[in-house]
């Protein structure tokens, strides 16, 4: 698949690796502060050898896809293996071949991060993010629409982004559900994945407006208030 990603992301830096000693060669520049690994990676044994690599550096990691999957014979090695900052961004399939839990699904979820240690996403229409020191939020704004092929692979990659960028395991996961529920409001039928990262833009724009314009109020409520006798 490289050539391929090469050739079309002309925007982005591609690397081929062939093997798991490239995969490590590749993680010696500490710039490279999170790894994201799953879609499209195949349930192979070269996949959970990377997981498990990735893992040990305790670097941030987003498992999505194939590299929970790949586990579903042995969770407790995945589990036992986490060390660093990582989310896991099971739907409901891939949730009960790793986690052996009971409750309703925010129970299940807060279960799952507290025996994983890891920031636990369970997808579907009512997403439930969840840290292991029992935090949860539920996201409500997901359409329908987002029920198609590669849409759980944008929102890992945009979940990897926040991440890179600075945020919290948590918080990253959060604010990435809601936006790839808003961009999905935005799209609604005959919606695809790429279709995310283009109205993506215009989503995150208007969130800057609100918080702008919330701002604003705000200091006009705070001026109010001193001149007011």
């Amino acid at each position: 698949a490289w050539p391929v990603y090469a050739s079309a992301l002309t925007s982005v830096i591609v690397r081929g690796i062939g093997g798991i000693e490239d995969f490590k060669a590749l993680l010696d520049d500490a710039r490279r502060n999170v790894i994201l690994l799953g879609p499209g990676g195949g349930t192979t044994l070269a996949l959970r050898e990377t997981v498990l690599a990735a893992l040990t550096t305790r670097r941030s990691v987003v498992l999505d896809a194939d590299a929970l999957t790949v586990f579903a014979d042995e969770p407790s090695a995945l589990i036992g293996a986490i060390a660093g900052p990582t989310v896991l961004t099971p739907h409901e399939g891939e949730f009960a071949r790793l986690f052996s839990v009971e409750g309703d699904k925010l129970a299940r979820a807060r279960a799952a991060a507290a025996a994983s240690r890891s920031v636990i996403v369970l997808k579907g229409p009512d997403t439930v993010i969840a840290a292991p020191d029992g935090r949860a939020v539920v996201n409500g704004n997901a359409p329908p629409d987002l029920a198609s092929g590669g849409t759980g692979d944008v929102l890992a990659g945009m979940i990897t982004g926040l991440v890179a960028q600075g945020m919290d395991a948590f918080t990253a996961a959060s604010a990435a559900v809601w936006l790839h529920g808003e961009a999905g409001q935005a799209v609604r039928p005959g919606l695809v994945a790429e279709d995310l990262i283009e109205v993506l833009p215009g989503v995150l724009r208007g969130l800057k407006g609100l918080a702008a314009e919330r701002g604003r109020l705000a200091s006009v409520t705070d001026r109010l208030y001193r001149e007011t006798p």
